[in-house]
């Protein structure tokens, strides 16, 4: 019996604690287990203002250079980031063998010569001969291609000796054109074949920067574009340019098609190699809204964002125009004062209720 009272007064403590409990126990607020998201008030802006593209300065012209006959390199005259003239020489392979065929080539033209001295006397007495009928008409035309077959052996002499004395001339590599080095590819002992590149010759009379398009920013710049660019190192330093060379197709490696921005009287300070940064102009009184990358909820057949509204998520289809860096132009769908989640979006529902 005891046992039974002291189980009726457990449970109506524990009945009691319960009751208690659940009237002075605060109720979870259902604003706090919604979303919590990031957002930015997006706003109008000039289009170019986001149109920017990171490069590097080149040289106007680039172009490896190489032997045209092989051998082992014997001499090496310049290093890298040396400033060469039209005609310099660079570097020298063994000219043993082409000596040797030149050497050969000159004996085979001295001999020919002396054929040729043999048989134009020769020609000249059997000529007077034949006139006083001493000699008869065969004897004659033996002598008139004896004549020519020497004179004709001459002339091959002289063009394998000129073969010749060409081979020996590219066992020296020069400078095609004035430039700097941009990088050396072989060194002393080393054996290249005809055509394997050497070194890089950077024409520096012109400058270009180097910048990548993606295919959605393909179309929206043509050849002749102006834009600006500037320099990370030279932050004084804004120069005007234009888009002077686009890829037809993309690059195998990269996907993206590869541009060469020419660049408008480079001051001396701007040197190959150098970080630049492209911006373009966007045309006259036209602006865009401009959001981050982080923002886009569709893919690229479908794209969209969330915007907040009244403190619920909304789904708003757009329509995307140029692609930056990190942000993405929208022309349509979203206007200036529109708030939209930039981070968080991943499981949002529409109109679920959201926390900025």
């Amino acid at each position: 019996m005891n046992r039974q009272k002291k189980m009726s007064a457990a449970a109506v403590l524990f009945a009691l604690g319960v009751f208690l409990g659940g009237c002075g126990g605060r109720p979870v607020d259902a604003a706090e287990t919604a979303p919590l998201v990031k957002t930015m008030t997006v706003a109008a802006e000039e289009t170019g203002a986001r149109r920017t593209f990171s490069g590097t300065v080149h040289g106007v012209f680039e172009s490896p250079i190489a032997f045209q006959t092989g051998g082992r390199i014997t001499a090496r005259y310049v290093a890298a980031g040396d400033r060469v003239s039209a005609g310099q020489a660079l570097f020298k392979v063994d000219s043993k063998d082409a000596e040797e065929q030149a050497a050969a080539a000159q004996s085979a033209v001295i001999s020919a010569e002396a054929q040729l001295d043999l048989a134009t006397s020769t020609r000249k007495r059997y000529q007077s001969l034949h006139e006083a009928d001493a000699i008869s008409d065969l004897a004659m035309d033996q002598t008139e291609n004896q004549y020519k077959l020497a004179a004709a052996q001459l002339a091959q002499a002289k063009a394998a000796l000129a073969r010749a004395e060409n081979n020996l001339s590219f066992t020296v590599l020069t400078a095609d054109r004035d430039g700097i080095i941009g990088s050396t590819l072989c060194e002393v002992g080393q054996v290249v074949s005809a055509g394997t590149p050497v070194a890089l010759i950077v024409d520096d009379s012109g400058l270009d920067v180097y910048i990548s398009f993606t295919e959605k920013q393909y179309g929206a710049y043509d050849v002749g574009t102006p834009c600006t660019v500037t320099f990370w190192a030279l932050p004084g330093v804004a120069l005007e340019g234009s888009v002077r060379e686009k890829a037809a197709s993309p690059n195998a490696s990269t996907g993206t098609y590869d541009v060469k921005v020419a660049l408008k009287d480079p001051p001396p300070a701007v040197a190959v190699g150098m970080t630049a940064e492209v911006r373009f102009a966007a045309p006259a009184g036209k602006t865009a809204v401009s959001v981050p990358l982080s923002a886009m909820a569709g893919d690229s057949a479908a794209p969209a964002v969330w915007v907040v509204k009244d403190g619920r998520a909304v789904r708003v289809p757009v329509e995307t125009g140029a692609y930056g860096e990190d942000t993405v132009e929208i022309t349509k769908g979203l206007a200036p004062g529109d708030v939209v989640v930039t981070a968080g979006a991943q499981r949002l529902h529409e109109g679920e209720e959201v926390r900025t």
